[in-house]
This record gives structure tokens, sequence and C-alpha cells, in this order.
């Protein structure tokens, strides 16, 4: 009887395995407006984001600084409670399972940076001008919004040319104390249907272990050590930049896209407690001004500040804390 009521229950949960899989079939999608899908939607634009995804800020700090009205769908990652963007939901909308999406009269538009592009060229002359008009300084644009960028594919790639690249590995502490806030079953989850069984992996380890014994492993330590010192070279890069600047921005007095992708970037250093390691150890006054001003924009307070996420706001809290009393673990993940 016992081994019958196994077999059974085996080939039931091999069937709701298979019937799952292709539910959550993914696959590659390519940057830009699909025009051939056709979703349902209620509003012109409809935004799918995370509130603490970097690329999901850029484009809800565009749509603000824009006007245009939108829609807001919040979508969950693991390290905001679970895997929402593998459900067979989200895939109809985004089959690469990728934040943010941008639905515009029912036609996605994918990956960030084509999303800011394109939200820039639906308005209305009378919008806000966020790209330049001057082709050297469009181009100069450009090259900042590749310099902040997070690849889909490889988002560690080319820490050493890209800023954006060493965002995810100096993420990391403020990943494991997010992490006692999501049940396991959650995460085990992604070993089940997440194309990228290493994240899973690492979140699984981090449950066990907690945050010191997490950060003293050292495949984490070289990885954050190696994010840290490119990133400490990229903010001086940007540094330079804005002292000779002529004006209140990155390319001058004109407020542009590549203002919001740098303002993402040191959001993200900020909350993990690296902007604060960073400019005591090296001069960054004209980041710091540049910040500041950023974040008294309306935009920040609809886009950023009015979205934030409580798991995300525990985790920031017990990362100040846990560093500021222990300075064994201060020094481990910041200086070590």
């Amino acid at each position: 009887m016992l081994v019958w009521l196994a077999s059974v229950a085996l080939v039931a949960l091999t069937l709701w395995f298979g019937i799952e899989k292709t539910r959550r079939h993914s696959h590659s999608v390519a940057g830009g407006i699909d025009t051939s899908v056709n979703l349902p939607h209620e509003c012109e634009f409809e935004l799918y984001s995370n509130s603490f995804s970097h690329c999901s800020r850029k484009t809800r700090l565009v749509m603000d600084e824009l006007g245009l009205e939108y829609r807001y769908h919040s979508i969950d990652l693991i390290e905001t409670g679970w895997y929402q963007t593998i459900s067979p939901e989200y895939l109809k909308v985004n089959p690469a399972g990728l934040l943010p999406t941008l639905v515009h009269n029912g036609h996605p538009v994918y990956e960030s940076d084509y999303i800011l592009t394109y939200a820039v060229q639906a308005t209305g002359s009378g919008s806000p001008k966020l790209a330049p008009n001057n082709p050297a300084l469009l181009d100069e644009m450009n090259r900042w919004l590749d310099f902040c960028s997070i690849s889909s594919g490889d988002p560690m790639g080319e820490m050493a040319a890209k800023a954006g690249a060493c965002i995810p590995g100096l993420t990391l502490p403020l990943f494991v104390t997010a992490i006692p806030y999501i049940p396991l079953r959650n995460i085990l989850i992604g070993f089940l249907f997440h194309s990228d069984k290493k994240r899973p992996a690492f979140f699984s380890a981090a449950k066990l272990l907690g945050v010191e014994r997490m950060m003293s492993q050292k495949p984490v330590r070289q990885l954050a050590r190696a994010s840290r010192d490119f990133m400490s070279g990229h903010l001086r890069t940007i540094n330079v930049a804005l002292t000779r600047s002529n004006g209140d921005w990155i390319l001058g007095n004109a407020f542009s896209l590549a203002d919001i992708t740098i303002g993402c970037l040191l959001l993200r250093l900020e909350e993990t407690g690296w902007l604060a390691h960073f400019t005591r150890t090296q001069n960054l006054d004209h980041v710091e001004r540049f910040f500041e001003k950023l974040k008294a924009r309306p935009s920040w307070r609809t886009a950023i500040d009015e979205r934030v996420h409580p798991i995300i706001e525990s985790a920031k809290l017990d990362l100040a804390e846990a560093t500021s009393r222990d300075e064994k673990l201060y020094h481990l993940i910041y200086s070590g």
C-alpha cells in the first residue's frame, strides 16, 4: 500500500513539474518594442517594475520626469520576496523573465535602456527633453548609459570598463541581510524553474550561513573586492566628469538620461553602505553634490522614495546596524 501511494505521489509530482515547466517556459527577447505582441492593458502606458531593481528605477525616474501617466505593476524578485519574474503570468508579459517591461498600447518594450529612449521619443514636444539634440552630446550621453548598464546576459562582465557591472558584487551584503525575511521554499523554487541556478544556490547558502560567514567565503570576498576596486576608479571618473562639466549635470546645464542612470548607480551604493565608504576614502565632492541635487527632484520622490520595499528597508537597517556595532564585519565587507 505504501509503495503504491509513493508511486502515485511520484507520478503526480512528475506531472506537476512537467506542466509547470511548460507554463514557465522562457526565452530571450530583443531590446525595443515588439509590435507583434498584443497584451491585455487598461492604460496607454503600463510599467512592470520592481522597487529595488536598478534597471526598474531608471525607467520609473524617466517616466516621472517626462510626466507620462502609467499604470504601475509591482513585480517581485527573489530578494524582495519571491520569483514572480518566472511566474507564468509575468512570462506572458516578458518571456525572458526580466525587469522592467514597458507596455505601450499593448505592445511590450524590452530592456531598460531601450525603454528610456523609447519613452523620450513617445512624448510630445512640450515634454522635458532628456536627450540632447547635439550629436556629440548625444554620443556622450549614450556612453554614460552604457557605462552604468548591467547586462542581462552577463551582469558582472566588464567590471573594468563598466560601473554597472560592479553593482551586483557590491550588493551582495544587502542581499544576504534581506534573505532572513524570505521563506526558504520561495528560494528553492529557483532550482526548479530559474535559468540561473547560481542565484538560488547563493541565496540558499546565505540563508544558512548569515552575513558574516557568507561574506567570509573566499569566492564572495574576491568578487566583492574586485567590484570595490573597479568601482572606486569609476567613481573618480564620474567625479572628474562632473568637475569639468559647465553646469549642474554630467552634460552641462541640461538634465538628461545620463544623470538618471548615474543617480541610480549612486543610490545602490548609498543603500549598501558603499557610498559612505568611498566618500571617506577619496575625494568625491562633486559626486556628492550631484547626488543631493538629483534626490531633491520631484521625480525622485515619486519614483524612488514612494516605491520602497519593506524587505529591502529592513535589510538596509540590519546591514547598517551590524556593520556599525561589529568592526570586524565592517572591515570584512568594505575593507577586506
